[in-house]
C-alpha cells in the first residue's frame, strides 16, 4: 500500500498541475490584477468621499472636486510623505531608464552580432558556391575584376569590356585588353 500512495498522489496532482501550467494566461492574469487594483482604488475613493460628505454635510459638491480637495488636504498635512514618494518615483524612473538603456544596448549588440554573422554566412556560402561548386575565383589585372575558372589552360574568355583572358599551362592568366596590350593577372580577394 505504501508503494501505491505516491503513484495515486501523482495521478491525482498531475492533471491539476498540468492544467494550471498549460492553461495559464499571463497577460489575462495581469489584466485581471490591474482590474482588481482599479476596483479597490475606486472603492477606497468612494469610501473617502462618503466619509467626507458625512463629516461635512456637503452633499452637493461633485465627486471629482471632493477628491481633489481631499488630495490637496492630504498633501498639506503630510508633506514629508509626498516628498519621499516623489523621490522614490524619481529614483524608480531613473532605474527604469537605466534598465531600458541597458536592455536596448544588449538588444542592439545581439542584432548587430546576428547581422554580422548572417553576412559572414552569406559570404561563406557565396565563396563555397563560386569556388567549391563552380571552381571559379576572382582575378584582377590591377584595374578590373573578373570571375574565372581555377584551371582550364588554353581556354579563351572574353570579358564584358571586350578584353580577352587566357590561362597558360601553369594556371597563370594573361589579360589582353581591347587594344592587344598584355598584362599578368593575379588572384583577387574582395574582402
Amino acid at each position: 500500500m505504501n508503494r501505491i500512495k505516491p503513484f495515486l498522489l501523482a495521478l491525482t496532482i498531475g492533471p491539476c498541475a498540468w492544467q494550471a501550467a498549460n492553461g495559464q494566461d499571463y497577460v489575462g492574469y495581469v489584466e485581471q490584477l490591474a482590474a482588481q487594483a482599479g476596483q479597490r482604488a475606486q472603492m477606497h475613493a468612494q469610501n473617502a468621499i462618503t466619509l467626507y460628505r458625512q463629516q461635512t454635510g456637503d452633499w452637493s459638491t461633485p465627486d471629482q472636486q471632493v477628491l481633489a480637495h481631499l488630495d490637496a488636504l492630504s498633501r498639506q498635512q503630510n508633506p514629508g510623505f509626498y516628498s519621499d514618494l516623489q523621490q522614490r518615483e524619481q529614483a524608480f524612473q531613473t532605474q527604469q531608464d537605466a534598465y531600458v538603456k541597458n536592455s536596448n544596448a544588449v538588444l542592439d549588440g545581439m542584432y548587430n552580432s546576428y547581422m554580422d554573422r548572417s553576412a559572414a554566412q552569406y559570404q561563406g556560402h557565396q565563396n563555397y558556391t563560386r569556388e567549391g561548386i563552380w571552381e571559379r575565383s576572382h582575378y584582377t589585372d590591377g584595374n578590373e575584376v573578373y570571375e574565372l575558372p581555377y584551371y582550364q589552360p588554353g581556354q579563351v574568355y572574353e570579358g564584358y569590356d571586350g578584353s580577352t583572358m587566357i590561362q597558360d599551362e601553369y594556371g597563370q592568366y594573361q589579360h589582353y585588353d581591347a587594344y592587344g596590350w598584355q598584362s599578368e593577372m593575379e588572384q583577387y580577394d574582395p574582402d
